[in-house]
C-alpha cells in the first residue's frame, strides 16, 4: 500500500477569462462563417478562467518558429513544475535529500534530456534518484504517474517517490486550427503543474492507494492524442471520447468489486477525476451511476482553472483534501487519455493519525 499527502499546484501569472479568450477569438476569426458557433462551444465548455505562461496578446501566434516554442515550452514548464515539487516537499515536511524515486510528466513539447533532468538539477535530488519521465498519455498522467508511484514504493521498500506533472497547453493552441474541435480546445485548456509525495506511510492526512486498474480500449488510437506538424503539435478529440469512456465505466465497477474488501459495499463514496469537459464528466456520472455530486469538486475545477492536462487529477485531489471524505471512506481516481487508454486507483481517505 502507499499513501499520498496533499498535492501543490502551481499557476502561472496571466490569468484569461472567457469573455477576454472569446475577444481574442473574434479579432483573429473576424469574418469567419463559424465564428457564432465557434463562440458557442467555447461558451459551452463552461470553463470561466484559465491561466496561461504568456500574456493572451501572445498566444495563437502560428509565426512562431518550433524551435522557439519548444524553448519557450520548457522554460514555462520548468519554471511552473519546480515551484510545484518545491511546494508538494513542504507539505510533506521533507527535502530533496529524501526523495528516492522521481516520476514527470508532460503532455506538451519534446525535448532530450527531458524535465525531469532539468527538474533534478533544479531540485538538487540525489544523483542516485530513479526516474521514470512519460509524455504520452495525455490527460490520464496524473493518475499514470500515481500508479507509476505505487509501483515504485512495491519495487523498492521505503522509497518515497516525487510525482511533478507539467502541462502548458497554450504554446501549441494554433491560429490555424480553426475547426470546430480546435475552438473546443481553445476554450478548455489552460497552463498548469502540480506535484505530490507518494509514500509507504504517513501521520498527517492522506489518502492511501491501495489498488490500481489499467485499460487500454480496442481500436481506439483515433479519437483523441496530438500529431506534429512543421509548427509543432496539434490536438484532437472526437466526439465518440464521452461513449467509450461511459461504456468502459462498468469494467471499473467490476474492477473494484474484485478488490474491495470482504464485506465492503465497492461502490466508491467519492471521485477524484481528470476534469476532461462537461461532457467526459456527465460520461463518469452515466458510466458509475453515481451521484453527479461526486465530480462537483473536477466540475469546479474545469470551470476555475480549465482542462490542464495531467495536472487535473492533482488539482481535484488537492481540493479533496480540502473538503475531505469521511475517515474510512473509499473511493476512485479516475483519469483518461490517448489510446483511449484508463488510469484508475482504489483510494482510502485517513485524517490525521
Amino acid at each position: 500500500m502507499s499513501v499520498v499527502t496533499a498535492p501543490v499546484v502551481t499557476l502561472p501569472r496571466h490569468q484569461v477569462t472567457t469573455d477576454e479568450l472569446l475577444d481574442r477569438i473574434t479579432e483573429l476569426y473576424e469574418g469567419h462563417p463559424g465564428l457564432a458557433v465557434a463562440r458557442r462551444v467555447v461558451r459551452s465548455t463552461t470553463v470561466r478562467a484559465r491561466w496561461y505562461t504568456r500574456p493572451l496578446e501572445e498566444q495563437f501566434d502560428d509565426t512562431l518558429p518550433l524551435a522557439e516554442r519548444t524553448r519557450r515550452h520548457l522554460e514555462d514548464s520548468l519554471d511552473l513544475a519546480e515551484k510545484a515539487a518545491r511546494g508538494a516537499l513542504v507539505e510533506a515536511g521533507l527535502t530533496a535529500a529524501d526523495i528516492d524515486g522521481l516520476v514527470v510528466l508532460s503532455a506538451t513539447g519534446h525535448t532530450m534530456p527531458g524535465l525531469d533532468v532539468f527538474l533534478m538539477e533544479r531540485l538538487d535530488l540525489p544523483p542516485s534518484v530513479r526516474r521514470i519521465p512519460v509524455t504520452q498519455v495525455g490527460c490520464g498522467g496524473g493518475v499514470f504517474a500515481l500508479v507509476r508511484a505505487m509501483d515504485m514504493v512495491a519495487a523498492h521498500p521505503g522509497a518515497t517517490v516525487l510525482v511533478v506533472c507539467a502541462d502548458v497547453f497554450s504554446h501549441y493552441l494554433h491560429r490555424g486550427d480553426a475547426g470546430l474541435d480546435g475552438m473546443i480546445l481553445k476554450g478548455l485548456f489552460g497552463d498548469a503543474a502540480g506535484a505530490c509525495v507518494v509514500r509507504p506511510e504517513a501521520q498527517g492526512p492522506r489518502m492511501e492507494l491501495t489498488h490500481s486498474w489499467e485499460y487500454l480500449h480496442p481500436d481506439s488510437r483515433d479519437l483523441v492524442g496530438s500529431r506534429t506538424e512543421g509548427d509543432g503539435l496539434h490536438a484532437y478529440n472526437s466526439p465518440k471520447l464521452r461513449n467509450v469512456i461511459e461504456g468502459t465505466m462498468p469494467r471499473i465497477l467490476e474492477w473494484l468489486e474484485r478488490v474491495a474488501p470482504p464485506g465492503t459495499d465497492p461502490v466508491p463514496r467519492f471521485v477524484v477525476s481528470h476534469t476532461g469537459g462537461p461532457r467526459i464528466l456527465d460520461a463518469i456520472v452515466g458510466g458509475l451511476g453515481c451521484d453527479p455530486a461526486m465530480v462537483d469538486l473536477a466540475r469546479d475545477s474545469l470551470r476555475e482553472l480549465g482542462n490542464v492536462g495531467s495536472v487535473s487529477v492533482l488539482d481535484v485531489l488537492e481540493r479533496t483534501f480540502v473538503k475531505s471524505p469521511a475517515e474510512g471512506d473509499h473511493g476512485l481516481v479516475l483519469a483518461a487519455g490517448p489510446g483511449v487508454s484508463l488510469f484508475a486507483a482504489r483510494a482510502v481517505w485517513r485524517p490525521w493519525q
